[in-house]
């Protein structure tokens, strides 16, 4: 244990920690979750058009309230690529110190540069930007957009290649003329880019990125063994005091475009495509946070022989509902503690494989792809992704991690008993 312990300071975790401090990696992860409460906000709208109750449904088809509701879904999901597009370059040129609503917004108007029209002819031609590539298929290239576009004026600004004007100009005068040579330097490039590859067999960068990156990507990405290996390596990274941001921040575009497929799919009627997608991933292997501690709690509550666990059990419930494993894994503790880290790190990858085969044959619905909020608690999110079979799932979940924690646990618990009994 101390070979290892060592291993992980000495490489692991500063390796871990330069990463998780990467300025790209950071912006991604800073334009997925500033971009979460809209996709929360389309995910509630859903909810209400698509509650699975035929009589209501019925009632909002007879009475038009169905394309109303459709309005506020159109408006946060199906143009998520552009708020994914301002929040990247916006977090990118927060961190560089740079003006960012101004690098957010030449992000959103660098994207839709690239974005190519639909020319719809009638009495009157008109053309328009189709929403298929406003959502989740241009998520990707909204990230990579996002990027360039912040680093370039990044790049720009930090060179002194902007117009400076005297002093006694008013400040936000002279940041809109700051900001106009960066402006008119990547508009140009993201322009040269949509005239190369129009003479390209992809026609534009939209479909050469979906067809080449994002695509691949999520069909690897969704397979069982890639987000087992993202379970081992959160557990892994908790237990050694690292946060699994460090390695969310990679998958959370891939498995979040499934879940964006999954709910347009239910939006429209059709079949749920995918099994595994973030929102999968988080309630069947996160019950309770990292390492799925909420039956490890409710046990510790009720059945914990030592005052000091029984007590930890009972103060740190609340948080753990919200699926927020702090208190457990800093009041155990679990990090750093060899008898908890198999469970740790085994019980989510058990759960998941449960949950996966149990979706596969049939048995329990697959998740519809709602963006809830990641402390919703188990049977709740349970039921909203997936329906009644979804939230008994959960419940099975819960007794099978809390079986599978108590033999490691009781060690401690007696220990800590043992230690009472002599003070």
């Amino acid at each position: 244990m101390t070979k290892l312990q060592n291993i992980v300071e000495g490489w692991i975790s500063p390796l871990a920690v330069k990463f998780a401090s990467n300025r790209y990696i950071v912006a991604i992860k800073d334009g997925m979750i500033s971009s979460l409460p809209f996709m929360i906000v389309g995910s509630f709208f859903t909810i209400i058009a698509k509650f699975p109750y035929q009589p209501y449904l019925k009632w909002l088809e007879t009475t038009g309230f169905d394309r109303l509701l459709s309005i506020p879904i159109s408006a946060t999901l199906n143009i998520l690529a552009i708020i994914v597009a301002f929040f990247t370059a916006y977090g990118f040129a927060k961190n560089d110190g740079i003006d960012a609503i101004s690098v957010g917004i030449l992000s959103v108007v660098s994207f839709l540069i690239i974005t190519p029209l639909n020319i719809i002819v009638g009495k009157k031609s008109v053309e328009a930007i189709p929403f298929d590539y406003l959502g989740a298929k241009g998520l990707f290239a909204a990230l990579i957009v996002g990027l360039l576009a912040a680093s370039i004026s990044s790049m720009i600004i930090k060179r002194g290649w902007t117009i400076k004007m005297p002093r006694g100009v008013p400040e936000n005068i002279q940041k809109s003329f700051s900001a106009l040579i960066p402006a008119i330097l990547v508009t140009t490039i993201f322009l040269s880019m949509r005239i190369g590859f129009y003479y390209t067999p992809f026609n534009n960068l939209h479909d050469f990125i979906y067809k080449m990156l994002q695509k691949p990507l999520m069909k690897i990405g969704g397979t069982p063994l890639a987000v087992i290996v993202v379970i081992i390596l959160n557990s892994l990274f908790w237990f050694f005091g690292i946060h699994s941001l460090a390695i969310n921040s990679i998958v959370l575009p891939i498995l979040t475009a499934l879940d964006l497929e999954n709910l347009a799919a239910f939006q429209h009627g059709l079949v749920i495509p995918h099994i595994s997608t973030w929102r999968f991933f988080y309630i069947t292997t996160k019950i309770g946070g990292t390492g799925s501690l909420l039956g490890l709690c409710i046990y510790m509550v009720f059945y914990a022989k030592s005052k000091r666990y029984k007590t930890l059990g009972k103060l740190a419930l609340p948080a753990t509902i919200f699926n927020v494993n702090e208190p457990l894994v800093f009041g155990i503790p679990i990090m750093l503690n060899p008898i908890m880290l198999i469970p740790f790190i085994f019980v989510p990858v058990v759960c998941y494989i449960i949950s996966y085969v149990a979706v596969l044959v049939g048995i329990v619905n697959p998740v519809i792809g709602l963006q809830l909020p990641m402390e919703t608690p188990a049977i709740i999110s349970g039921f909203l992704q997936g329906g009644t079979s979804f939230a008994i799932l959960q419940v099975v979940l819960i007794i099978i991690s809390t079986l599978l924690y108590i033999p490691f646990f009781n060690i401690m618990d007696r220990q800590a008993a043992e230690e009472e009994k002599r003070s």
